[in-house]
């Protein structure tokens, strides 16, 4: 959704950039022909084939009799040049996002240079509600309002667009009560990464419960196809394609990656039952706590990561976070700090944690899908608390 670096590279390079400002800047004129001036238009982008792309993006444009005064209002931009300011601004809630008034050849050619598919509605809009519009965008470009604190869901490039058009109408879109189809908020994030495992599992853990509400009509225009869907049907704008993707289209559907998951959770922690069966027949004391360790640190650093952000964030879904009582960064006493006997009765412990956690998990009190998670702190835990303790090395008496 956001605004990606290729702003950077069509810039640098003078001759392209102009082609492409040209052949982009004539569609919105063509589409606002014969319209009272000034026209606003809504623009969206479909989805690319970079992870920031893969749900869409959004703009409004505005067309004035003056094709020199013509301009693109972007809410989308971001310092990708700064990822991890950029990131940490995100998680942390800074204003690490901003709008920006843009040429609309240089705008759209970014999306062109991309191969996105890019759909124009010019909106019909009173005079009044034109001017509205037009005096929130030069308001939200000023060095004092531009930039926000981006969250994904309730206040991200579309979003701002959908209020700034709402408020203008009288509430036009927030009115609309059509019925959706059932998905939830996690769901809809999910089908933006079809053919992503990775990312798709990044929305299982790192997405708490807030995501799994279903959103009304009006919230699900957070993303950019379904407000342009939205205006399609309140005013009976046909969205018009003014470029189309030469690529292969988007997946609407794909593996959910929780089956890797759990198989790679158990490669993982398989060397902490295997070393320990190992030592009981071996007496290799020194593999067993090898195979530990290695079961337990990525976990444990994982755990670390989703609570110091749950701590630290002011984002629902990341401060509410079920993951977080599964990956406990205090799993570390099942292999430091404590004795054998205490040691297992950490471990039991959390057994009996992680199957309430299961079961309330079952009943549906809590909602996220955290199955192939808790196998992950299962597994060591059952080994250091259920099996049976390999006696002692020779010449080392068993502590009490």
């Amino acid at each position: 959704m956001r605004l990606v670096l290729a702003l950077l590279a069509v810039l640098a390079t003078t001759t392209t950039a102009r082609a492409q400002g040209s052949e982009a800047r004539s569609p919105l004129r063509s589409l606002a022909a014969g319209q009272d001036k000034p026209v606003v238009e809504l623009v969206t982008m479909g989805v690319g084939s970079l992870i920031w792309e893969r749900h869409g993006h959004i703009a409004l444009c505005v067309v004035y009799d003056d094709p020199s005064q013509d301009a693109c209002y972007n809410y989308g931009i971001g310092s990708f040049d700064h990822p991890l300011q950029m990131v940490w601004g995100f998680f942390h809630g800074t204003h690490s996002f901003w709008v920006a008034k843009m040429d609309p050849g240089q705008m759209l050619g970014i999306y062109y240079y991309a191969d996105r598919t890019i759909w124009v509605q010019p909106l019909p809009l009173t005079a009044d509600q034109k001017q509205q519009v037009i005096a929130k965008l030069e308001h939200d470009i000023l060095d004092d309002n531009k930039y926000y604190a981006y969250d994904h869901f309730w206040d991200n490039c579309t979003t701002r667009v959908r209020d700034i058009i709402d408020h203008a109408t009288g509430g036009a879109l927030s009115s609309m009560n059509e019925p959706t189809d059932g998905r939830t908020y996690r769901d809809l994030a999910r089908a933006g990464f079809y053919g992503m495992e990775v990312p798709l599992l990044v929305t299982d853990i790192a997405m708490g419960r807030a995501t799994d509400r279903v959103p009304s009509y009006y919230e699900r225009m957070f993303l950019p196809d379904y407000l342009r869907e939205a205006v399609q049907t309140k005013w009976h704008v046909e969205p018009i394609a003014i470029y189309t993707r030469r690529g292969p289209p988007p997946l609407s559907d794909g593996p959910s990656g929780r089956p890797w998951l759990a198989l790679l959770i158990l490669v993982i922690t398989a060397p902490a039952w295997m070393f320990r069966r190992l030592r009981q027949r071996q007496g290799k004391h020194r593999l067993e706590r090898a195979g530990l360790w290695f079961a337990l640190v990525p976990q444990l650093l994982l755990g670390a990561v989703l609570w110091f952000l749950a701590i630290i964030s002011p984002l629902p879904y990341v401060r509410w976070n079920e993951s977080c009582l599964v990956l406990l960064p205090l799993d570390i006493l099942l292999v430091a700090f404590l004795p054998g006997p205490r040691r297992r009765s950490y471990a039991r412990g959390r057994v009996v944690m992680l199957a309430l956690i299961a079961a309330l998990r079952l009943i549906g009190v809590l909602e996220q899908p955290l199955w192939p998670l808790l196998l992950w702190p299962l597994v060591p835990c059952l080994v250091v608390g259920f099996l049976p303790e390999p006696p002692p090395p020779e010449g080392r008496p068993k502590k009490k």
